[in-house]
């Protein structure tokens, strides 16, 4: 029973892990759009939640669970599960051909791009950025 109770706090564990990983990655991208004043405050809070709330929730898993073996089988193989799902997720083919890993990436480089206030086409800068910074970077 208990190799099974730390399999499942290993899964747990690895998944709000690799949640507070993309909350801290989305905190450093919104805390620099923030410092140049291209994205307002609000997507700072959110990523500042999205970053704490795993961490507060490992917390309480440890407090639930108490004293961790070290060097358990099972905790590492639960903690194994969630970048094998991930990995496995982001190979999958989608409707289009391309793999969904390769689509989120340009999803996620967009979002940085426009969090940041680069833009690719400035001819027109449909965002409005260019008249209050002086135009498009």
């Amino acid at each position: 029973m208990s190799a099974a109770v730390d399999f499942v706090f290993g899964v747990l564990a690895g998944g709000l892990a690799i949640s507070m990983c993309w909350g801290l990655f989305w905190l450093v991208v919104v805390s620099l759009g923030v410092a140049r004043r291209t994205c307002s405050w609000r997507p700072l809070a959110n990523s500042l939640a999205v970053t704490l709330t795993p961490i507060l929730f490992i917390w309480g898993l440890l407090k639930v669970r108490g004293e961790v073996q070290p060097g358990g089988g099972a905790l590492f193989a639960g903690l194994a599960i969630m970048p094998i799902v991930l990995t496995w997720l982001a190979v999958r083919r989608r409707p289009d051909g391309r793999m969904a890993g390769t689509q989120m990436l340009d999803g996620v480089r967009q979002l940085v791009e426009r969090l940041l206030g680069k833009h690719r086409e400035c001819g027109g800068c449909g965002d409005e950025h260019g008249q209050d910074h002086g135009g498009c970077r």
